[in-house]
């Protein structure tokens, strides 16, 4: 065609002027897809520092991949610096590739790691770094050990990306990271690990397909192992130590220790909530642990400490998210843990009614789907027949009506 334009210099400056001059995402990706295929390599280094904005990865990859010399290099650079699904994306590409042992070795200590979920990358990590070889060792340094504990937990929490049941080197795996184990000074993470090991193996054959392809023996001596570990020492006193720390990591591992160890938790977790009182995970933390005789006092705490007249300005179709989040989660736990309390804590289920965030009414509504109609009082009717008339969201409204109907809310 006569009237086409060559692709230097008008596409490759068109193109370039998109991803590179404009304030608009879309027109970025669009420019950085049409820079990838005008074979100009000038850009590549622009197209990297694009590509560390999450939104940009894929973009990026694409047109690194058509441009780059020394594409795996340029792949890898670029993962070592992003964190979520754009990295996600990047590494299950990068795994395909022919790759050197540095970046196999990176692939099972920091390849998996994003800010998602570790199952999205654990399988194509542990398979492409050879995680098997790896542990088939004498001795490995404590790095490769927490990452191995990484990758199996990761591995065993199938779900949401394909798990154990595609790693054809489970029981492998598994024993070299038990026979490591036994080396080394376990401290309350690698307990936890150990425990949820053990209650994968201890799943029957019925539940677990993937043991079905185990030997038996390996099975068995897996879990005597695993056993011996777990008893080697008194875990209480390291427990306490973690409970007691303002550090959010140890917090949680010696929560999860304590249950597995059957310390009760409630006066850990009461104190955390007084410290502050609308930290929405000691809310949770609370009404998890909470016993009957903790009713009447966590309700209390909560009218008097969460900003009820904030929490209950008025029905918005709002997500609750922002700078406010902690504070309408907190009331989402409170809410929640009132559905086995009829009759209790009514004042703040009124709250929830005239939350602006929609997730706090709907849970609301489940809350007085549970007590039934009959332990409404009348302010809660009177409340609910308002609602019905101003609420902003056509799936709530709908819920609303259904309550108000009798009917079962899905």
């Amino acid at each position: 065609m006569q009237s086409s334009l060559p692709i230097e210099p008008y596409l490759y400056n068109y193109a370039n002027k998109l991803a590179t001059k404009t304030n608009n995402r879309n027109t970025v990706k669009f420019g950085i897809a049409i820079l990838g295929l005008c074979q100009n390599q000038k850009p590549i280094d622009d197209i990297k520092i694009l590509g560390l904005h999450d939104e940009f990865t894929v973009f990026s990859t694409i047109a690194i991949s058509n441009l780059s010399d020394n594409l795996v290099n340029d792949l890898w650079e670029l993962a070592k610096q992003v964190d979520g699904w754009g990295k996600i994306q990047l590494v299950d590409r990068l795994a395909e590739m022919e790759l050197s042992n540095q970046i196999r070795d990176w692939l099972v200590l920091e390849g998996y790691k994003n800010n998602i979920m570790y199952e999205y990358l654990a399988l194509t990590c542990a398979k492409n770094g050879m995680l098997n070889e790896k542990l088939n060792t004498e001795s490995i340094d404590d790095n490769l050990y927490s990452s191995a504990s990484d990758i199996i937990v990761s591995l065993m929490d199938e779900g949401p990306a394909i798990g154990m049941s595609g790693y054809d080197h489970s029981s492998e795996t598994i024993q070299n990271f038990i026979k490591h184990s036994k080396k080394r000074n376990l401290n309350i993470s690698n307990y936890i690990t150990l425990h949820r090991i053990k209650d994968y193996l201890e799943e029957s054959s019925e539940e677990n397909e993937i043991l079905k392809n185990w030997n038996q023996n390996d099975l068995s001596n897996c879990l005597i192992d695993i056993n011996e570990l777990l008893s080697s020492k008194d875990w209480t006193t390291e427990v306490q130590i973690a409970l007691k720390s303002s550090d959010n990591v140890a917090y949680w591992n010696g929560k999860q220790a304590a249950q597995k160890l059957g310390i009760d938790l409630w006066d850990t977790v009461w104190q955390k909530l007084k410290q502050n009182p609308v930290d929405s995970s000691a809310w949770n933390d609370v009404t998890v642990n909470a016993k009957e005789n903790n009713v009447e006092e966590i309700i209390d705490f909560a009218i008097k400490n969460l900003p009820l007249k904030f929490l209950g300005s008025g029905p918005k179709d709002s997500a609750g998210i922002g700078e406010h989040y902690q504070k309408y989660s907190s009331l989402d736990s409170v809410i929640t843990f009132l559905e086995n309390y009829p009759k209790k804590g009514e004042k703040l289920i009124l709250v929830g009614l005239d939350s602006p965030v929609t997730r706090n009414r709907n849970m609301s509504l489940r809350t007085l789907q549970s007590w039934t109609s009959s332990n409404w009082n009348e302010e809660i009717k009177t409340k609910l027949n308002e609602l019905k008339e101003i609420e902003p969201n056509a799936n709530t409204k709908s819920d609303l009506i259904k309550l108000l109907n009798g009917e079962k809310i899905e």
